[in-house]
C-alpha cells in the first residue's frame, strides 16, 4: 500500500517505477529521475520513509510514492504492481532489488543459496511477469544485472549463477517484447559503492577482493550517470565505467580465455 505522496501537478510527469529504490543504485536513480520532474514509484522490504522524504524535498522534483514489496512472491508482486498502476501505468520500470552472497560454494548453505536465486533471479521473473501487463507500446523493462552476469568472479557461485540468470532473461525478453513495442535492457555494472558492497567488504575472501580489481569500482554517483544515459539511449547492454567495459570485451574477444588466466594468476596471489 502506497504510504506517501506528494501532489502531482496537472501535467503527467514520466512514470519511473524502481524496486530496490530505498538504497544504493535503485535510490540514487531516483534521485536523477526526480530532479528531471519524473514521478517516481519506489518499491522495496525496506522501509521507503527516509527515501520518499529525501526525494520529496528536491526542488522542483516530480511526485514520489512508495510500496511495500517482497519480489520472491509472485502473487504480491502482480498485487502490488496492479495497485499502482491503477493510479498510473509505468513508462519505465528499472528492477534493481537483489541480495549478495560472497563466500565459496562449500560455505554457502542450501537455504541462503536458495534464497538469494528466489530473490534475485526468480525476483527479477516475478518483476517481469507482475508489471508486464500494465507495460504499452514506447516502454521500457530494465533489469540491474552485474559484470557478474557476465564474467565468473571467485565466492560468487550464487551471485553469478543468479546475474547470469538474469542477463539470460533479459536477451529472451528482449526478442520477445519488441513486436509489442516494448524495450528491454540490462545494466551490468561493476562494483559499485552501495551500502550493499559495504557490508559485503566485511567479510567476502580475500580472493574476491583480487577479483573485483579486474574491473574497478565506481562511485554510485559515476555508475548511476552513465546508466542512466545508456536506459534513455533505450540501449540493451549498459556496462558503466571503461575498465568494465574493456573487461567484457577482452572477454567476449577472446572466449574468456585471457580473463580466466588473469583470474587464475591474481586468485593464486
Amino acid at each position: 500500500m502506497s504510504h506517501s505522496r506528494k501532489a502531482e501537478s496537472s501535467h503527467s510527469p514520466r512514470q519511473i517505477y524502481i524496486t530496490g529504490g530505498a538504497s544504493g543504485i535503485g535510490l540514487q536513480l531516483a534521485r536523477e529521475y526526480v530532479r528531471s520532474g519524473c514521478a517516481i514509484t519506489l518499491f522495496d522490504i525496506q522501509s521507503t520513509e527516509n527515501a520518499v522524504a529525501e526525494l520529496s524535498a528536491i526542488p522542483g522534483g516530480g511526485p514520489v510514492r512508495a510500496f511495500v514489496l517482497d519480489v520472491s512472491d509472485a502473487a504480491t508482486v502482480r498485487e502490488v504492481f496492479a495497485e499502482a498502476a491503477a493510479e498510473q501505468e509505468p513508462d519505465v520500470v528499472i528492477h534493481c532489488a537483489g541480495i549478495c552472497i560472497a563466500a565459496p560454494f562449500d560455505e554457502i548453505d542450501d537455504g541462503a543459496y536458495t534464497r538469494l536465486i528466489n530473490i534475485n533471479l526468480l525476483g527479477s521473473r516475478h518483476v517481469a511477469a507482475g508489471v508486464l501487463p500494465h507495460l504499452k507500446a514506447g516502454s521500457q523493462l530494465v533489469f540491474v544485472a552485474s559484470m557478474a552476469g557476465l564474467v565468473g568472479c571467485y565466492g560468487y557461485s550464487a551471485y553469478c549463477a543468479s546475474k547470469y540468470g538474469v542477463v539470460g532473461l533479459a536477451e529472451v525478453l528482449r526478442i520477445e517484447l519488441a513486436p509489442r513495442g516494448i524495450d528491454v535492457s540490462v545494466v551490468c555494472p561493476p562494483e559499485v559503492e552501495t551500502p550493499l558492497v559495504v557490508e559485503e567488504r566485511k567479510s567476502r575472501p580475500k580472493q574476491t577482493e583480487s577479483l573485483k580489481l579486474m574491473a574497478g569500482t565506481l562511485p554510485v554517483e559515476f555508475a548511476v550517470e552513465q546508466i542512466r544515459r545508456g536506459i534513455d539511449q533505450r540501449r540493451f547492454l549498459i556496462i558503466p565505467g571503461k575498465r568494465a567495459r574493456s573487461l567484457w570485451f577482452t572477454n567476449k574477444l577472446l572466449p574468456g580465455f585471457l580473463t580466466r588466466r588473469l583470474a587464475d594468476f591474481l586468485v593464486s596471489r
